[in-house]
């Protein structure tokens, strides 16, 4: 098989890992929109676009994750690259500023430690054959040694361990070859250690990916699990991955999950990370799912209207930041404002400072007065 035809069979299985920027504050299907060609995959940093070379070694695998177009059951074609020949692919790419990073992941090769010694061996390629200074991501291997995770720190910018899911018996549910305590998050903590006391090591962070919609955990399970990845593990981003169903897979008849759910979570986790918001302060049904029709943070205001209206004058910054419409600079902006001695006396002042007057009005008052209803 030819080299072009291997780069396209693995830049496309390369599509399930997510690596992308996400704009937390888009009121409405909240996804990424992985496109990738010849290896290229545009992701957003803020406005920006920054092409990524996003590719595996190998998409073969001797894992069963139900789920993925790579699991060891799924009958399709395999190809594989060597670390020489993805490093001199990625330079000719760079070189031609076609691309402004490597996103590097993998099937299992043999074991775990094989497949990473060959993603190690072709960053080590890039850093010293090619004197490659750039952007390097590189997925650890679950049930990898904690030597070749420190290696791969050691030559990578930001590493990642995909947990896959939120608990032990969802994992279960989809993969039999992983051990979800052992060989993810006996990893994530070292990753989380190595990097606390050298943050050298793998310097712009660690992430992690969870797959919404391909068990049965509710968004309780993962919005729990979020929580303590962030706080306890320091976990920069978790990616959602919306469950697609894969022909030829053992989850080809699985009912797809709906992508409005995920842009809910990462809307919820943007509330752990930005606003001091814990699980409790979130709004779940019955069954433990978030409102997908609505922001969890407009949910939960709605919930709690006891609390509502504040004076927009003589609200604390931390009341402020929990208010519809009102975000961390707009509430930096009224605070800094009304410390200087001026008032806000209109809804029309407010909106200068940043805040969605449609989205903040029934929960705030401007000027003694306060819209009482919903429109």
């Amino acid at each position: 098989m030819s080299t072009f035809r291997d780069l396209q069979l693995l830049s496309d299985a390369a599509y399930y890992d997510r690596c992308n920027y996400v704009n937390y504050n888009v009121d409405n299907v909240l996804e990424e929109t992985d496109k990738i060609k010849d290896g290229i995959y545009h992701a957003k940093a803020g406005s920006r676009d920054v092409p990524l070379f996003k590719i595996l070694m190998t998409n073969e695998c001797n894992n069963d994750c139900a789920y993925c177009t790579n699991c060891m059951e799924h009958k399709y074609q395999r190809a594989r690259l060597s670390p020489d020949a993805l490093a001199r692919i990625y330079m000719k790419y760079y070189e031609n500023n076609t691309v402004e990073g490597l996103f590097l992941s993998s099937g299992i090769i043999k074991d775990a430690d094989t497949t990473m010694d060959e993603m190690i061996e072709a960053a080590h390629i890039l850093r010293n054959k090619y004197s490659y200074k750039g952007y390097i991501h590189l997925k650890i291997i679950p049930g990898s040694s904690k030597d070749h995770i420190k290696h791969a720190m050691q030559l990578a910018d930001r590493v990642s361990i995909n947990i896959e899911s939120a608990t032990k018996d969802g994992l279960s549910d989809l993969s039999s070859t992983k051990n979800y305590d052992k060989d993810i998050l006996k990893r994530l903590d070292w990753i989380d250690n190595l990097h606390r006391r050298d943050h050298s090591l793998a310097s712009s962070g660690h992430t992690t990916q969870i797959i919404v919609g391909a068990n049965e955990e509710n968004d309780e399970d993962i919005l729990k699990q979020v929580y303590t990845l962030t706080k306890k593990y320091d976990v920069l981003y978790n990616y959602f991955s919306s469950f697609t169903p894969v022909k030829g897979t053992p989850l080809e008849n699985h009912e797809a999950n709906d992508t409005r759910r995920t842009g809910r979570l990462y809307q919820a986790e943007y509330l752990f990370n930005q606003y001091n918001y814990t699980v409790d302060d979130l709004i779940l049904d019955d069954d433990g799912f978030l409102d997908v029709n609505n922001d969890p943070k407009y949910v939960s205001a709605l919930e709690n209207m006891d609390k509502y209206p504040i004076d927009i004058n003589t609200a604390k910054y931390k009341e402020l930041i929990r208010v519809p419409g009102i975000g961390l600079k707009s509430a930096r902006r009224i605070r800094h404002l009304v410390g200087q001695g001026e008032k806000i006396t209109s809804l029309k002042q407010l909106q200068k400072l940043g805040a969605n007057i449609n989205k903040c009005k029934i929960f705030v008052k401007v000027g003694g007065s306060y819209q009482s209803t919903l429109i």
